[in-house]
């Protein structure tokens, strides 16, 4: 039951967006009822942070799973493929509605400390091992990370998620700094 809420709660984001997922909608998505939903999250911000903690876990494998990348360029196509995904679009929605709410920026902060490790070179020695500890490293997966964040926002704007047209040439450019990047 726990999964179908947790599921219900990342489609409603994606489709609707934050503003009208509410425990209506995600009780109506996961054919359950209200009691149900209470039954293991206390209200619409504690759903929501266990939502992203949940797609944190899911989409964002940990590090030590993932390949060894022997360029920045391969870290750079695997973290593209997990940031373009529509997943991403219920992170984002989160992230911003946060800001507004402090009872939700509450739980959610915890579900981002809980996973910094996971995106903090000097804080995760897999990553460290995989894309380098240089300084030129470091500032080139801040640099990438920021810029696919910011073209995942923009696909959050478009009528269904759509790619913009633009990716694909950001994606080639960022390649290319990278190959100039040395790894470990």
């Amino acid at each position: 039951m726990r999964r179908k809420l947790l599921d219900a709660t990342i489609s409603s984001l994606i489709d609707h967006g934050y503003a009208r997922t509410t425990t209506v909608e995600i009780c109506r998505r996961a054919g359950v009822t209200r009691g149900a939903l209470l039954h293991h999250f206390k209200d619409l911000p504690d759903v929501l942070a266990a939502a992203m903690s949940d797609a944190y876990e899911r989409f964002f494998v940990p590090i030590e799973d993932t390949p060894q990348f022997e360029k920045l360029s391969d870290w750079l196509d695997f973290a593209w493929s997990k940031i373009s995904r529509p997943e991403f679009k219920a992170v984002i929605e989160v992230w911003l509605a946060a800001r507004n709410d402090p009872k939700l920026g509450d739980g959610l902060w915890l579900a981002i400390a809980a996973y910094k490790k996971v995106f903090t070179i000097s804080e995760n020695s897999a990553l460290r091992d995989r894309i380098g500890s240089s300084a030129e490293a470091e500032a080139f997966y801040r640099m990438a990370g920021e810029t696919m964040i910011g073209m995942a926002l923009g696909r959050a704007t478009t009528p269904g998620g759509k790619a913009l047209d633009h990716e694909d040439m950001v994606i080639d450019q960022l390649r290319k700094l990278a190959d100039e990047v040395p790894v470990a």
